[in-house]
């Protein structure tokens, strides 16, 4: 191997018997300036660089300390007719100077020194290619870990439609309140597993026990207390999961001593499985099972408190109540007074009992806080089938009702609007429609509710920016995974969740509801409806066909799910940009 040195030195005389003396063993650089250098550096991958320190312009060491950000594994000597003590010293000790030689200097010994440096090159270019070959295989052996963890996690709800989303908001609330107990960034990650995991056990757990509808009883339910256990044993083999074992295994441990599997108590319980233990409960009160309706933010955290000190951590409990992002959440939602918050348009001048039952219907469906609206108060009716399709609510309203609606929107002032931009509701009608064009292509989903999924997919985002925006503004400039991680961190719960929630308040019914929970994470997208809703966003959010087409995320196998190929994409794209622009000409006439 022919190793690349460079030199550089203003004087033209010290270049050229430098350049003599290395020329027959290595490929030699030369440069009469530190700028010049760098030029040249950026363009090559030198081994090895010889620098005077005096030199006009940019000294020696300006330009080591340079090179150094510029190619991190460059050997880098200094070349000196005098002693600038102080300068050098400082170089040595930040490692940016492998050695310095003095003028006038000895052929033979500076030979030498190069020879060794080149070996310490060789030594520190192996040592950084494992470096990177290790991180590169400890990121591959995480996603590997992450991907078998959601597939586990999936199926354990998929046995249990009152499950879903259990493991993810679990792992939020665990994640938020592993925060405020200042747990480092290893932990939280540690604790995000466990909590995501902590069921996993119940996949051994017959049916008969999950989904019954009664109390279970004493024989049952030393049954159902045998999944902890089983959970730990079943990730057993899985790489560095030590510490989300002992999670798992304990996380229905009791502080007072009388939970299981080991009765342990107060300290003994790993803080992760205390935490884990009052969220879970926490979640398991706020969501309905099939023996009870869900109790309210408020009632759940009674209920907590009651039992603090017994059967929860008393200090994980408080830290819960001291929560206030998820109780202003669920007091919204619980309260029916978001619809006001979601994103609009400039305030619209249109009177509500002028236009034709028609031109309601063209507004309701292309303005989603409008159509939280109509929604919610449909199917709030007594006697009212929930339904999802907007024009169905629209029927159940009826005209007059619809006006009183749209009245009370449009009548707020622009001070009480909380849009960020036109564009935020024009790619939610894009989605809603692309979605509706899927729906028919696969017929997984009715096109008309496939469509209001679409239009309201991000209404928990928009609640969100409304309730917490500062917060929301700093997160918008995130990629969508970094960004979803800080949702829950601030708020213990991701706008997808919240999303949910707000349909559900609405009367959607709970399956078509579940789609929005999951459609932004690819990876973890089992149900074709949520596969379904994910590409309709993407095709909202990509401005030409052939990029939709050539989206290599999206995986082949996925696609099979909808019986769909890229191309199939790509005329989707073109449609719904086509039906888009007519419903906005429609819309303006």
């Amino acid at each position: 191997m022919t190793y690349k040195l460079m030199i550089v030195d203003d004087e033209q005389a010290n270049l050229r018997l430098l350049e003599r003396l290395f020329r027959r063993d290595y490929q030699v650089l030369t440069a009469d300036s530190g700028e010049a250098a760098l030029r040249l550096l950026a363009q090559h991958d030198v081994a090895l660089l010889i620098t005077d320190q005096r030199m006009p312009g940019m000294t020696g060491i300006e330009l080591i300390k340079h090179a150094a950000d510029l190619r991190p594994q460059l050997v880098r000597i200094i070349l000196t007719g005098y002693t600038d003590v102080s300068a050098l010293v400082e170089a040595i000790n930040c490692g940016q100077v492998y050695k310095y030689v003095t003028k006038p200097w000895n052929n033979d010994e500076l030979r030498l020194t190069i020879a060794r440096a080149l070996e310490f090159y060789e030594t520190n270019r192996a040592r950084h290619e494992l470096l990177h070959q290790n991180q590169r295989l400890s990121a591959r052996l995480k996603e590997m870990t992450r991907g078998f963890v959601r597939t586990i996690a999936d199926a354990l709800e998929a046995k249990d439609e009152y499950m879903h989303g259990h493991a993810r908001r679990v792992s939020g609330y665990s994640v938020a309140l592993g925060r405020r107990f200042a747990l480092g960034g290893a932990q939280l990650e540690q604790l995000e597993l466990a909590a995501f995991l902590h069921d996993i056990g119940k996949i051994g757990t017959p049916d008969s026990l999950l989904l019954k509808p009664a109390q279970l009883t004493d024989e049952e339910r030393a049954v159902m207390q045998l999944h902890p256990e089983r959970g730990a044993r079943m990730l057993t083999g899985v790489p560095e999961m030590q510490d989300v074992i002992a999670a798992v295994r304990h996380h229905h441990e009791n502080y007072d001593g009388t939970g299981y599997p080991e009765g342990l108590s107060s300290m003994q319980i790993p803080l992760v499985a205390r935490i884990i233990h009052v969220a879970d409960a926490y979640d398991a009160m706020t969501n309905p099972r099939p023996f009870r309706e869900a109790l309210s933010h408020e009632q759940a955290l009674a209920r907590l408190k009651e039992h603090a000190g017994t059967q929860f951590d008393p200090e994980v409990v408080r830290a819960l109540t001291e929560f206030g992002a998820i109780a202003q959440i669920r007091r919204t939602i619980a309260d029916g007074s978001y619809d006001a918050l979601l994103v609009q348009p400039v305030a619209p001048t249109i009177d509500a009992y002028d236009c034709t039952p028609e031109e309601l219907v063209s507004r309701i469906e292309t303005e989603p806080a409008l159509a939280v609206a109509v929604l919610r108060e449909a199917n709030a009716d007594a006697g009212a089938q929930p339904t999802a399709r907007l024009d169905e609510a629209c029927a159940l309203l009826g005209v007059d009702r619809l006006r009183e609606v749209c009245a009370r929107r449009w009548l707020l002032s622009a001070d009480e609007y909380h849009a960020r931009d036109e564009a935020t509701r024009a790619r939610a009608v894009c989605c809603a429609v692309a979605a509706r064009l899927l729906a028919e292509r696969t017929r997984l989903i009715a096109p008309a509710e496939a469509y209001t999924l679409g239009l309201l997919h991000d209404v928990g985002e928009e609640l969100l920016h409304a309730l917490f925006p500062a917060e929301m503004t700093t997160l918008c400039v995130l990629a969508d995974e970094a960004r979803v991680e800080q949702e829950v961190a601030l708020f213990g719960v991701d706008h997808a969740q919240v999303g949910q929630w707000l349909l559900e308040a609405c009367g959607v019914p709970r399956q078509l509801a579940a789609h929005v929970l999951t459609h932004h994470d690819l990876l973890r997208i089992n149900a074709p409806g949520a596969l379904l809703l994910h590409l309709a966003n993407v095709i909202a959010h990509t401005d030409a066909p052939h990029k939709i087409a050539a989206l290599d995320a999206l995986g082949s196998d996925r696609l099979a799910l909808l019986g769909l190929g890229r191309a199939d994409l790509a005329e989707i794209h073109t449609a719904a940009y086509a039906a888009l622009e007519q419903q906005q000409l429609t819309a303006l006439c």
